[in-house]
């Protein structure tokens, strides 16, 4: 099988629910770890070659790299997410020192506080008392461990709260009109969630760390990754489809004390992310003549005059909507950031390497945007030679029976750069 030839879903993080530790994490966004393993294969790479990844996520493309001992380096700009990805990729874990933590755990969970303490109103309204006390204690109790194994247990807790929580708290937002039924309590399913990581690691423990994950932006400058160091890039960047990725795992992030606010959101999170959504920024800080003095429009002029027809459609018909959501400014701040995270791509990238990104177009509004070709065509002005698109599937057909949406038919790819 060809990388044109890949199944409709190798898009979706569908295939990582049945594979060991690319599992260990739900998250809304995602490509599958087989289409890294076919890159692989096609491109021929070796222990020799090194890796590339712009937008980590929860570590696919790492930990099928790891897997595989072959380098890999990675950018993250969400701390949550990149503390799942480190825990994700060390596999060296002491099972008695474990064990010995649950034992803990469990013999002193219940001698501690009770079950009155105030905690975070959004958390307060997703999870009972019982097991918010519990999570809260384990989350407490595991500061003290040591760093390896703090991150191990506690990406077994962030799975938990996905697991325990009274309604579904990632399909991106939450969703308060379904109900999930939680026969085992915070504890319970944190013990079940930790042998099921430890019994997924028996394959793994031998096999060395070759990888780095960065707390970091892609959009400027990792001075940790060398110039022309990598052999080549696989990546999803975000899609041009308004997905606040800080607002989705606000759950985690008020709970782990990272965010407790819409403003910590846009200032600790929001900030390190490509602009993907238009609460990113604020709509009268944008001014149109001030901001095509910028080196990205100097640079993709001939690309952004061409789409500015478009822009201004969007722009008009978002008069008219309830919302009024400023989809013009956001594709333009978007194509922008993406200009600078595909300069720092061929700045780290070998002469003659390839990147592979997964991507979906848009049609804010109804108005369609041409996102991948787009991209590939600023490819062009940041340093790449040639480009390609392979369809992978059609997307966004599930929205075409509900009122006040579009119907067009949009498509999942894959841009593979040279």
């Amino acid at each position: 099988m060809s990388i044109t030839e890949l199944h409709k879903d190798i898009g979706t993080s569908k295939d990582n629910k049945q594979s060991p530790i690319h599992n260990w994490y739900r998250f809304t966004a995602g490509f599958s770890y087989k289409l890294v393993d076919k890159i692989i294969e096609e491109e021929n790479l070796s222990k020799g070659d090194s890796i590339y990844e712009s937008f980590a996520g929860c570590g696919t493309t790492l930990v099928s790299a790891q897997k595989k001992g072959i380098s890999a380096y990675g950018n993250e700009g969400q701390e949550l997410l990149f503390d799942v990805i480190q825990a994700k990729l060390n596999w060296d874990i002491n099972k008695n020192l474990i064990e010995s933590v649950l034992a803990d755990i469990k013999q002193n969970i219940f001698n501690k506080g009770n079950h009155t303490k105030i905690y975070h109103k959004l958390l307060e309204s997703l999870y009972t008392k019982e097991n918010l006390f519990e999570l809260y204690f384990i989350r407490d109790y595991i500061q003290s461990l040591d760093e390896k194994t703090k991150l191990f247990l506690k990406l077994a807790l962030t799975q938990t709260l996905h697991k325990v929580s009274v309604h579904p708290i990632a399909v991106p937002y939450i969703s308060r009109s379904k109900f999930l039924k939680n026969e085992l309590s915070g504890l319970q399913m944190f013990e079940k969630t930790v042998r099921k990581m430890l019994d997924d690691l028996d394959s793994y423990q031998n096999i060395p760390k070759t990888t780095n994950i960065f707390h970091h932006d892609s959009r400027k400058t990792n001075y940790n990754i060398d110039s022309n160091s990598c052999s080549i890039c696989i990546t999803s960047p975000p899609y041009l489809n308004n997905l606040d990725y800080g607002e989705v795992s606000k759950v985690c992030s008020h709970f782990y004390g990272i965010t407790d606010n819409w403003n910590d959101i846009t200032e600790k999170v929001r900030k390190n992310l490509v602009t993907g959504a238009t609460t990113h920024y604020k709509e009268a800080d944008f001014q149109l003549e001030e901001w095509k003095k910028n080196q990205f429009y100097i640079e993709n002029k001939n690309v952004i005059d061409n789409l500015m027809p478009d822009i201004l459609k969007i722009k008009e018909i978002s008069k008219n909507k309830k919302g009024k959501k400023s989809f013009d400014i956001l594709a333009l701040l978007y194509f922008e950031d993406m200009y600078n995270v595909l300069l720092e791509m061929r700045r780290v990238l070998k002469q003659r390497s390839k990147a592979y990104l997964v991507l979906g177009d848009s049609a804010p509004y109804g108005i369609f945007i041409d996102t991948t070709k787009l991209l590939g065509e600023i490819a062009l002005n940041s340093g790449f030679n040639k480009y390609n698109i392979v369809k992978i599937r059609e997307r966004g057909t599930k929205w075409t029976s509900l009122k006040n949406r579009h119907s067009l038919k949009l498509s999942e790819n894959i841009l593979i750069l040279e």
